[in-house]
């Protein structure tokens, strides 16, 4: 046997350089992400995400700010999920993959929600803005006593985490979410009680159990109206009024009623919520409520002692307003009789003749 010559040695398998990747100079598009609609004028009429774009204004720079904002804008967050005490989102940077987002607030325990919650109850002012869906502005005040604050005062307390790997924690993903979330307290106050671990319509629905069981017999009612020097009041019983009970005491003048509006506007029609009628051109509600306004607009001239003014005027021989002529009906039309087209036709085949 030949010895066999020896085999060259492998060469390497060559493998050409990959191309670099370029930056992408603006993240990829989002279709049907979460936007930020709002004008910052909007939201800053609104004091609950005032505050809130105020802790995100002392805590991120101002290069993220810009960017954040710009993302919100874009709508590049894919999805917001608002749980207890936190908020996820995942916000589409540039890369393929989306960067999740979180932002958490430390939680209140049970025993401050139950004095906070009895804190509302007791306080008929807060518990009819509560229940018609408004946050009082000096709602701080109830949480004040428990030694807790409802929006946080400091960026620090807010803990906020992104899959990014940018150095500061308030990246232009935290902005971005943030931003979105200033804009769902514009539109829902009540995701402030959300983010300190207790859902809106939870703690609307302890509220109304709490004042129910507070009441005397059956449940409170919404709003009572108070007017100052009838109110204070106090009303001798029913056996010592029996023989004066239809007679006017003489404290009558002496009552002010004075036209002003309630402390809570339309408490009754907001708490109706939204309209069935999702497919109506006009929103009900608000037709009810420019209905009211109107129509109390109308009616504050009309104050009780001008009624009286006329009413005396009438009694001491005003003349009364003419009565309208009756018109007499119309005579009624005479009937024509319908042409007979055979006699027609014989008269003129006489004629012819």
């Amino acid at each position: 046997m030949h010895p066999q010559p020896p085999r060259p040695p492998k060469r390497e398998a060559w493998h050409p350089n990959p191309r670099p990747r370029k930056e992408l100079l603006r993240p990829r598009k989002v279709r049907s992400g979460v936007k930020l609609t709002m004008s910052d004028e909007d939201l800053r009429g609104n004091w609950a995400a005032e505050r809130w774009i105020r802790l995100i204004e002392a805590a991120a720079p101002g290069e993220q700010m810009v960017e954040g904002v710009e993302y919100a804008r874009l709508g590049q967050a894919r999805s917001v999920e608002y749980e207890p005490a936190t908020v996820e989102a995942f916000v589409q940077g540039r890369s393929y993959t989306p960067y999740r987002t979180t932002v958490s607030l430390p939680r209140f325990g049970e025993d401050k929600w139950v004095q906070a919650i009895a804190s509302m109850a007791e306080e008929a002012v807060y518990a009819a803005k509560l229940l018609v869906g408004e946050l009082p502005s000096n709602i701080e005040d109830l949480f004040a006593p428990l030694g807790v604050k409802l929006f946080p005062a400091e960026p620090s307390e807010l803990k906020v985490t992104c899959s990014c790997r940018e150095e500061s924690d308030w990246c232009k993903h935290t902005v971005c979410v943030a931003h979105l979330i200033a804009q769902q307290l514009a539109n829902d106050p009540f995701t402030v009680f959300t983010l300190r671990g207790m859902p809106g319509r939870e703690l609307l629905e302890r509220l109304r159990q709490r004042r129910a069981v507070s009441g005397v017999s059956g449940e409170v009612p919404v709003y009572v109206p108070r007017v100052e020097g009838v109110s204070d009041i106090i009303a001798p019983d029913l056996d010592q009024q029996l023989e004066n009970f239809w007679q006017v005491g003489p404290d009558l003048a002496e009552i002010d009623t004075p036209m002003d509006p309630p402390e809570v506007d339309k408490p009754l029609l907001r708490r109706l919520g939204q309209s069935p009628f999702t497919e109506s051109r006009f929103p009900l509600v608000g037709l009810l409520a420019t209905c009211y306004d109107l129509i109390a607009e109308a009616a504050r001239p009309d104050a009780p002692g001008d009624l009286l003014d006329d009413m005396d005027a009438e009694a001491d021989g005003a003349a009364p307003e003419a009565e309208a002529p009756v018109e007499e009906p119309p005579a009624p039309r005479p009937v024509m009789k319908p042409k007979v087209k055979g006699v027609v036709g014989k008269g003129r085949a006489q004629r012819k003749k």
